[in-house]
């Protein structure tokens, strides 16, 4: 028992202590701040009992005293309450970049809207390959697979990538049959873990879409190429196997996936590297497809010139780097 107390002893006198530093560090700075008058705070938390269950009619009150505008410490939040419309006015209209860093509840940041932020960079090349994971699995099972923070997203495009990294990998087995038995990198057993992780992950799909199609909601299935594929899979004489829609699917995410989001993000990489192409390119579609409409790209393709091309064969030179042996 006396381990725990002293434990929540310890804890909770670290806790009063971070808040008393802060606490003084926020006066201190308050000192040399001009704010605007407010009610009186109490030690550490400020003027948070203050507010009472009503805070909207507490603020009000307080106006009268203080003015339309008036400074609240909560905790250790300085609060600056605005109870004018036109002092609001010239606050959220005139002056909203000076005030857009106010403080934003920590139940929000629950969604945090793909870490979106102006101090995080976006990583290009996996929100392509998310996109292309689900555009294939959209055609194959009517709905995404992927998500740019989801874990699943993460552990399919690892895995995807991970078989493409090492069928691509030079294997000096490829070059001394007789040592594949042997396996000395480790190519063969790494590459199989993969295809196991990635067969896991693609049988629960198709037990899902089974479990769909015998219940009593198969009158909702998707009539996809899954579909399609299952319904083959029961047909008498039928050659087609639940291996072999597994192998479709592997051969499909693994072509059709890090080809694409490589390409995207290299073209895009020499463009950013090449001012002049990025403004001929978006010269071009506003001339070809005009500033207010949207059109698919692949229609655009054979009417552009300069940019896209310019930046489809830098792409030719760069993409070497990526460039495998396969024997």
């Amino acid at each position: 028992m006396e381990y725990p107390f002293l434990l929540l002893l310890i804890s909770f006198t670290w806790a009063c202590l971070h808040v008393l530093i802060a606490s003084i560090q926020l006066r201190r700075k308050s000192g040399r701040t001009v704010l605007p008058p407010g009610p009186r705070q109490l030690p550490i938390i400020g003027n948070i009992l203050a507010l009472g269950d009503k805070p909207h009619q507490t603020l009000a009150h307080l106006s009268r005293t203080y003015g339309p505008l008036m400074t609240l410490r909560l905790g250790t939040i300085t609060t600056i309450v605005v109870s004018s419309p036109d002092i609001a006015k010239e606050a959220l209209q005139k002056h909203d970049q000076a005030f857009s860093s106010r403080t934003v509840p920590d139940a929000l940041h629950v969604q945090h809207y793909n870490f979106h932020k102006t101090s995080m960079a976006v990583d290009i090349g996996k929100s392509v390959l998310t996109t292309v994971l689900n555009l294939i699995s959209n055609t194959f099972f009517s709905h995404d697979i992927a998500s740019y923070n989801s874990d699943l997203s993460q552990e399919f495009s690892d895995l995807v990538l991970g078989v493409m990294e090492y069928i691509g990998k030079p294997n000096i087995a490829d070059y001394f049959p007789i040592l594949r038995l042997v396996d000395p990198q480790g190519v063969r057993r790494k590459t199989n873990n993969y295809f196991k992780r990635l067969n896991h992950i693609l049988d629960s799909i198709i037990s899902e879409r089974n479990r769909l199609r015998s219940s009593s909601v198969a009158s909702k299935a998707c009539h996809d190429v899954l579909d399609a594929l299952l319904i083959l899979v029961e047909e008498e004489n039928t050659e087609l196997s639940f291996a072999d829609i597994k192998a479709l699917l592997r051969d499909f995410f693994m072509a059709g996936s890090d080809t694409t989001s490589s390409t995207v993000e290299w073209a895009m990489t020499e463009l950013l590297l090449n001012p002049d192409k990025l403004v001929k390119a978006k010269k071009e579609l506003q001339e070809v497809d005009g500033p207010e409409k949207l059109t698919h790209l692949i229609f655009l393709l054979p009417s552009l010139r300069v940019g896209f091309v310019g930046a489809s064969e830098t792409y030719l030179v760069s993409a070497g780097a990526k460039t495998s042996f396969v024997g």
